[in-house]
């Protein structure tokens, strides 16, 4: 906060200004140091059986944070039927090589779709020979297995819908009714170690505080987004209405 009051400058006049540099400054304090851990959103996950992968669940021990030794090492169980997220899912096409990131590569051998035309199973191949530089995808996944931690992960949009409040406004008129969106996921078997308040990224969804720790099945750990300055893809930003 003092570094973002700084920037603002000495100054007896009332300024508005962006969040969004306030996060970005969050960032760079908390991206060298927190934690990296993988998610799977529930909704149209697909699984992903390896023709050739472990006849028996492997586990090996991966850094937290590949640039900061001091995050520790987490378990990644590797075995023969995997998670990937709906939206990954249908960017892989068959016969495609791709990365499985902390793991390695395979080749997408055959898309299986319903009726409907979703995907609703993929068989592939692993070829570890393969060359991470090659790939264009690479995939986060999480193991087929019940040791995952389920997740309700909270996001949240600007609380009205315009960036400056008017004199004549009706401040009802402007309130964003829907300025939070939760979604349900799953996380790595790691996550159950986290603690109310603990600060950590979800390889490519974003960074997250801890807000509900995870206490028996059934009942989720909460997470809640922490912006990181870059433009949402849903939201009053998106719908032009923040102007």
């Amino acid at each position: 906060l003092k570094d973002f009051f700084f920037r603002g400058g000495g100054s007896r006049n009332v300024n508005l200004m962006e969040w969004d540099k306030l996060w970005t400054l969050n960032k760079r304090i908390i991206d060298p140091v927190c934690p990296r851990h993988v998610a799977v959103a529930d909704l149209g996950r697909v699984l992903v059986t390896l023709t050739n992968g472990p006849a028996t669940p492997e586990v090996v021990s991966v850094p937290r944070h590949k640039k900061h030794p001091p995050a520790g090492v987490k378990a990644t169980t590797r075995m023969s039927r995997i998670w990937l997220e709906a939206v990954d899912a249908a960017t892989v096409v068959e016969g495609e090589e791709v990365t499985l990131m902390d793991w390695g590569n395979c080749v997408i051998r055959t898309i299986h779709r319903n009726a409907a035309a979703t995907i609703v199973g993929i068989d592939a191949e692993l070829h570890l020979e393969g060359s991470v530089k090659s790939t264009k995808l690479k995939l986060t996944w999480l193991p087929d297995t019940a040791e995952l931690v389920p997740l309700r992960l909270a996001d949240f949009d600007y609380l009205i819908t315009k960036k400056k409040v008017e004199e004549d406004d009706n401040f009802a008129d402007i309130v964003n009714k829907h300025s939070k969106v939760e979604s349900l996921a799953h996380g790595d078997a790691n996550m159950r170690t986290f603690q109310k308040g603990d600060v950590l990224q979800l390889e490519r969804k974003g960074y997250f505080i801890v807000d509900q720790v995870f206490m028996r099945e059934g009942t989720p750990m909460v997470l809640l987004n922490i912006p990181d300055g870059r433009a949402k893809s849903w939201g009053v930003s998106v719908s032009g209405q923040g102007k």
